[in-house]
């Protein structure tokens, strides 16, 4: 019989009346202490839609153990409300873009150095009923609308969205065309669909040898219509008109593993073991660490008599790979099955389209919306620590309930000598799209050894 508690009194009084079964014999407790090393792999699930993301991000890098990570993304445009028409006198001056960087995730910058990310009216439009994945890409147009060449570190200071908007000059002929359809009242401009008609959309890629992707920052991405209408004296009075990001779009994310530890793992929910006895994890393409439980089961299991005082994961002595591509800054615990595919629903009302938080603090991941399989438990979550190079996750509560009787249903069992976990960022269980370990790339990598699950628990004398 296993007693499971997260608080123990010790008194002087019978074992019996506190509630505690020890050793007939002696009635001695003892505290305990196991640190096991857990079977572990990668697993990277198959590619989600990104149509819901909203992130507009581009750029590339390379890392020796993940590899060319490449972004693009696609997106519609929108004209804004009230629609402006310019006057019959009205002459077209000029077509802009105003553009910022919210982050960045790649190698380390030089200070000065160039990057480019070049802009593209879409040859073909976004389907909005289309499931696009993180691996798919849309067809452009031969010209180039813009080309954005900038310096993301100025005197050792990033110039993120906090300081610096650049202007960016567009196609003129593509400028002058839109205008004189405004001039004309033409209705293209009363929706976004309507436009998108005409206009399609347009794309983000990396141009040159960048060493970065960037996060664009969609609510300081405005695409600026200048003209000017002229009063009765024939004095020139600037105007403009707006476009900003429409509903629609998606991004683009992968990457060449060629030559890394990582060439041969495949996007398909399988698991993997890399050749160097590392463990990657990486933010966007969906590549978490999966670690079996059931070394864990198999001691409690010996066990007759025990109370789990704590129960910790640790993963420790992380890989540093720079200033801007450190280790996610949080990570969870999913639970999954053997396969990756299905598991079991736990929680307070046992529902397969739960997304509310249970009693024991459950939620469950939202299928449709294409995240990866499995359920996270609120507690068992851990903040990065710098200083100490490694994540602690608490996972007392689950290793106290599951043994106390609770997460087990004869329909749908949380079979705990079967029950495995895997690691990956945090994620909204509405929106995960929207969350940054379904967007940025972010990595992670862990020797095997150094993820660990450590114990404390208290048995009688001589059952430990």
């Amino acid at each position: 019989m296993v007693i499971l508690s997260a608080l123990m009194v010790i008194s002087c009084e019978d074992p019996g009346k506190i509630g505690l079964l020890v050793n007939a014999d002696n009635g001695i407790i003892a505290g305990n202490y196991k640190e096991i090393v857990l079977p572990t792999s990668v697993v990277q699930f198959n590619p989600r839609k990104t149509l819901e993301a909203r992130s507009i991000q581009a750029g590339q890098y390379f890392n020796p153990d993940f590899g060319t990570v490449t972004s693009k993304s696609y997106t519609r445009i929108a004209p804004t409300e009230p629609v402006i028409t310019p006057s019959q006198n009205a002459e077209y001056k000029s077509f802009e873009l105003a553009i910022s960087f919210a982050s960045l995730v790649g190698e380390e910058l030089l200070n000065s150095e160039t990057h480019q990310i070049d802009i593209y009216r879409l040859a073909e439009p976004i389907d909005t009923a289309a499931n696009y994945t993180r691996l798919d890409e849309l067809a452009l147009m031969p010209t180039r609308m813009a080309t954005w060449i900038f310096a993301p570190l100025r005197d050792d200071t990033l110039r993120d969205q906090n300081d610096t908007t650049f202007i960016l000059p567009l196609d003129n002929v593509i400028g002058e065309e839109i205008f004189q359809r405004l001039q004309a009242g033409d209705p293209m401009f009363e929706s976004e669909a309507a436009f998108s008609e005409y206009f399609r959309g347009i794309a983000f890629v990396p141009g040159g040898n960048n060493r970065a992707i960037f996060q664009i920052d969609p609510e300081r991405l405005i695409f600026v219509l200048r003209f000017n209408e002229f009063n009765s004296d024939g004095t020139p009075i600037a105007r403009s008109y707006d476009f900003v990001i429409g509903d629609y779009g998606f991004y683009h994310l992968e990457s060449d593993k060629a030559g890394t530890p990582l060439a041969s793992i495949m996007p398909d929910n399988t698991e993997f073991y890399p050749p160097d006895d590392y463990r990657y994890l990486q933010y966007g393409t969906l590549m978490a660490i999966k670690v079996d439980l059931r070394p864990a089961y198999a001691l409690i299991d010996t066990l007759p008599f025990m109370i789990v005082n704590k129960a910790e994961l640790l993963i420790d002595d992380v890989k540093q790979y720079g200033e801007y591509m450190k280790p996610p800054t949080f990570l969870q615990v999913y639970f999954t099955d053997s396969v990756n595919y299905k598991w079991p629903v736990v929680d307070n009302s046992g529902r397969f389209d739960s997304t509310s938080v249970g009693v024991n603090f459950i939620m469950l991941q939202d299928e449709e919306k294409f995240v990866p399989p499995g359920f996270y438990l609120s507690p068992l979550s851990s903040f990065y620590s710098p200083d100490n190079g490694n994540y602690r996750i608490n996972m007392s509560l689950f290793f106290q309930s599951i043994y106390n009787g609770d997460f087990h249903d004869e329909n749908l069992p949380f079979l705990e000598e079967q029950g495995q976990i895997y690691l990956f960022g945090e994620s909204s269980v509405l929106v995960p799209q929207g969350t940054g370990s379904h967007v940025f790339s972010t990595p992670l990598a862990v020797h095997k050894n150094n993820i660990r699950l450590k114990l404390y628990y208290t048995t009688p004398t001589g059952n430990n």
